[in-house]
């Protein structure tokens, strides 16, 4: 008689705490999956992520270096696509490291297609700097003094700086300060958000000290000289 007593106490003891457990654990799945589906990223959200620096947020891009992807379902077909973002064309960078899920996504979303995915591989802000450097600076900017000239670079008495450096030089505030003006004959830069700023700066970042060579600015001149 006493052992049932003591199973029955016992019983109504860990059967609350159980079922406790068990609440905390179920609540905590049903949170991780209320996380995965609100993770559900569109096509065309990938493709402003990765593609619109340099292709534009509506797809028009900068022709001829840049080119417009309105209408690239009628010259291309979507393995090629599939193909060029693993590989890579040119200036165009790999995209490799997105998923093939990804990857998918954005090539449907240039044909047309209302394509999203689970899986958001994010770019680090050096990667997002670089693809913005390229996008923005590099037409008049070199980032080393090896680089062939930018084809935008004018002889107009002194040469846009080699931007590779300019940290040894210049705060993060500052670059902001100078992207915002637009000194010399630069344009400003100020519609660019405040992460992507800093990207194209931590970005630059990693060429410090590449070359030795002057960009031969004058003292007087453009404030973003590096050398």
């Amino acid at each position: 008689m006493k052992n049932k007593y003591l199973i029955v106490l016992v019983l109504t003891i860990s059967l609350p705490i159980l079922y406790s457990f068990t609440s905390i654990y179920l609540e905590s799945a049903h949170e991780e999956l209320g996380n995965n589906e609100h993770a559900m990223v569109t096509g065309e959200q990938l493709f402003q992520r990765n593609c619109s620096a340099c292709h534009g947020f509506d797809m028009t891009g900068n022709p001829p270096l840049f080119p417009s992807l309105l209408t690239v379902n009628e010259k291309m077909e979507k393995n090629e696509v599939m193909e060029l973002l693993q590989a890579g064309k040119n200036k165009m960078p790999s995209f490799a490291h997105l998923t093939e899920a990804e990857r998918m996504s954005i090539t449907g979303y240039l044909f047309g297609e209302n394509t999203k995915t689970e899986i958001v591989t994010n770019i680090t802000p050096a990667e997002n700097g670089h693809r913005l450097f390229v996008a923005n600076c590099a037409r008049c900017h070199k980032a080393t003094a090896e680089e062939p000239l930018p084809p935008d670079q004018k002889e107009w008495g002194m040469p846009p700086a080699i931007l590779g450096g300019i940290t040894e030089k210049h705060s993060m505030a500052d670059f902001k300060n100078i992207l915002d003006a637009g000194p010399c004959y630069m344009p400003s830069f100020e519609y660019l958000d405040e992460a992507d700023k800093e990207g194209i700066y931590v970005w630059l970042s990693t060429m410090e000290n590449l070359s030795d060579t002057s960009n031969f600015t004058s003292e007087y001149g453009c404030r973003m000289r590096c050398r």
